[in-house]
């Protein structure tokens, strides 16, 4: 199960059933999870210039993603904020909300995962990479 279903499988049975276990592990492991992803976006966006756009639009590039790095951390913050407060049984959100939120930091993953993927491939085709038009995994929050 991704990271992404756990999330929603939570709020779909909010407020009546939460699965300690998965809050836990969410708790736990996302932010240092995201960490580590982050680190091998990093590695691959330094590995050279890219092909297909300009230096100007590579370090525009490049900066866009520290901030949706930082805006990543923050936001999984306040997921595993309200994580911990839905199984301490003191969340301020209702229900609904909590929900809301656990959803949207998951359809926001899997579009970031999406975005990664065509960038990836538009850069192997750039190279002439023969297996450009290989599909990626589906970005069904799998890495997230």
């Amino acid at each position: 199960m991704s990271w992404c279903d756990m999330l929603e499988a939570i709020a779909d049975f909010l407020p009546c059933h939460l699965d300690e276990r998965f809050c836990d592990t969410i708790a736990d492991a996302l932010a240092p999870y995201l960490r580590t992803t982050h680190g091998l976006e990093e590695q691959l966006s330094s590995v050279g210039p890219c092909p297909i756009i300009s230096d100007k639009e590579q370090q525009d590039t490049e900066e866009r993603w520290r901030l949706e790095r930082v805006s990543d951390l923050a936001d999984a913050k306040e997921v595993v904020d309200v994580l911990l407060a839905l199984k301490a049984g003191n969340c301020r959100l209702s229900s609904n909300t909590a929900g809301y939120l656990l959803r949207s930091f998951s359809s926001s993953v899997r579009k970031h995962i999406q975005a990664e993927h065509e960038a990836i491939r538009l850069i192997r085709k750039a190279a002439g990479n023969k297996d450009a038009h290989v599909a990626l995994p589906e970005a069904n929050g799998e890495a997230a």
